[in-house]
């Protein structure tokens, strides 16, 4: 078989992947659900299987890629999201650990394809879309900083930094050590929790499942001493609750149509009802009571395990739009496959990166599901080591992981910059990532800027490369594109809608592909 007969194999095995997970996750009764070893079917392929499956079939078919390629696709955000959603138990979060693997090998089985550039617009959009990537993992690692009290500017100082060095260095070898180091120190405090816990993750996994509740334990601090939230929180209640303030501060409680503000001196004590929400701000502290579900969560293992509503429509076009903003951002950010028979090293990097995001958001929620209370995703994680690892070694593996994602974001950017930054001087990188340190300093939705990052990039970039190679066709699907992932995104959709809102990429990416493809065809007629 041929180099191109090989990479177009892999490309549809790929995909066929991907469909599988979509149909497993959405296909009427669920069969999603059932257990093989005590662990539900979609979670087994989404976070074994599939990733498994996925690199061995990529790396068969010329899947290569070294640490540097693979550099670009270690955003701090996009673990950040992973732990998120899988802690959350969101209906997406298998098929996200899915396409997260799998994205990075479709652009780099796809590399060989034959592009023409698609000219100011495609530029414009794979600049924006890069550096709406750095900005999200910056705002990720503020919220990080802030979690363990480093100021917010003092963290984004390093981290561009850090970064800048990186990219005006623009040495392959700097993005891969850093990558590689990232790599370290990030899954040592995974092990070290899962031997704490004595637990491998689908033990792990198995045992949140089997929870009637997910509740505070007796050993939580939110229901002994009590703890302050690091941020605004807005907290939901499914059953009877009684929450105690232990310093002065304002609270509002929304009961269906009414809200109910109150002022709340140290000692005072509000009775909380099924369907109430409590909003509280910064820096208060209270105290919940043990034995009660955490509000915010699942309000079991099983409803964390498999969320009601996940095999419906509305739930398919959701996860469809994840995938295809997944892919396609990867096709148009991730650097340059390597013809070398042992560059194996990248596609392990990133599937070991995710499955470890993964398999911390599972230890996470089994010792502490209040973790999440008023903080940031990856900021609440390392909170994790410290809670079921032995002082002094807790704090130690928490640095540790701190300083994975300041390594990941500095190799992140060397491998942006590798791709997207071509002849342009070092200035205009520097630039942009001053500006997107600036803009860090007020905390933002980190998982929409990512996504509207990928998701451009995928629009205006990788779908209408995809459609042939004519340059006037790539740029009138180019701008396109862009016009309608801009539409779309900053539009106000009605609620049947959301889902376009959510991934613009839905419309934008298949208008851009279709009128670069209707293009080509006109081109070739014409002779």
């Amino acid at each position: 078989m041929s180099t191109t007969a090989g990479r177009r194999a892999g490309v549809l095995a790929c995909l066929a992947l991907l469909a599988a997970g979509l149909l497993l996750a959405v296909a009427p009764g669920d069969p999603g659900a059932l257990r093989l070893g005590g662990v539900g079917l979609l979670w087994w392929y989404g976070l074994l299987a599939g990733p498994l499956a996925a690199i061995v079939l990529g790396l068969a078919c010329g899947a290569r890629a070294t640490l540097a390629a693979a550099a670009a696709w270690t955003s701090p955000a996009l673990l950040g999201l992973v732990v998120a959603r899988v802690f959350a138990g969101a209906a997406e979060a298998p098929l996200l650990v899915l396409a997260a693997v799998t994205a990075p090998l479709l652009a780099w089985l796809s590399a060989g394809t034959p592009a023409a550039p698609g000219g100011p617009p495609a530029r414009a959009a794979e600049a924006a879309g890069g550096a709406l990537v750095l900005w999200a993992s910056l705002l990720v690692l503020a919220d990080a900083g802030e979690a363990v009290e480093i100021p917010r500017w003092l963290t984004l100082a390093l981290a561009v930094a850090a970064a800048g060095a990186v990219g005006v260095a623009r040495r392959t070898a700097a993005a891969r050590v850093l990558a590689a180091l990232g790599l370290l120190a990030f899954l040592l405090p995974v092990v070290a929790a899962g031997g704490a816990l004595r637990l491998p993750p689908w033990a792990a996994w198995r045992d949140v499942a089997s929870r009637p509740t997910l509740a505070f334990a007796e050993g939580s601090a939110w229901a002994g001493a009590g703890r302050a939230l690091a941020r605004p929180a807005t907290l939901a209640f499914t059953e009877a609750h009684r929450v105690t303030a232990l310093s002065p501060g304002a609270g509002r409680v929304d009961d269906g149509p009414r809200s109910h503000a109150w002022r709340l001196e140290a000692g005072d004590s509000l009775e909380l009802r099924p369907g109430d929400r409590l909003t509280l701000e910064a820096g208060a502290a209270v105290r919940f009571e043990r034995g009660k579900r955490v509000p915010g969560a699942p309000v079991s293992g099983i409803a964390w395990a498999d969320p009601p509503g996940r095999a419906s429509a509305g739930s398919a076009l959701e996860l469809s739009g994840l995938v295809l903003t997944l892919a396609g951002g990867a096709l148009a950010l991730v650097g340059a496959p390597v013809a070398a028979p042992r560059a194996v090293v990248g596609p392990a990097l990133l599937a070991a990166l995710v499955l470890g995001a993964a398999c911390l958001a599972v230890y996470g929620v089994g010792a502490a599901p209040e973790l999440p209370l008023g903080a940031p995703p990856l900021a609440y994680a390392l909170g994790l080591p410290a809670l079921v690892v032995e002082a002094p070694w807790g704090r130690l593996l928490a640095a540790a992981l701190g300083l994975a994602l300041v390594l990941l974001f500095a190799a992140d950017a060397g491998g942006l910059r590798a791709r997207l930054g071509g002849g342009r001087p070092p200035l205009l990188w520097l630039g942009v990532l001053v500006a997107a340190g600036a803009a860090s300093v007020v905390p933002v939705d980190a998982w929409r800027v990512l996504l509207l990052g990928l998701g451009v990039a995928a629009s205006a970039v990788a779908a209408p490369a995809l459609a042939g190679s004519r340059r006037r066709a790539t740029l009138v699907g180019s701008a396109a594109g862009l016009v309608a992932f801009a539409a779309l995104a900053a539009g106000e959709l009605p609620p049947w809608a959301g889902a376009l809102g959510r991934y613009p990429a839905l419309v934008a990416a298949p208008l851009a592909w279709a009128l670069a493809r209707v293009g080509r065809v006109a081109a070739a007629r014409r002779g």
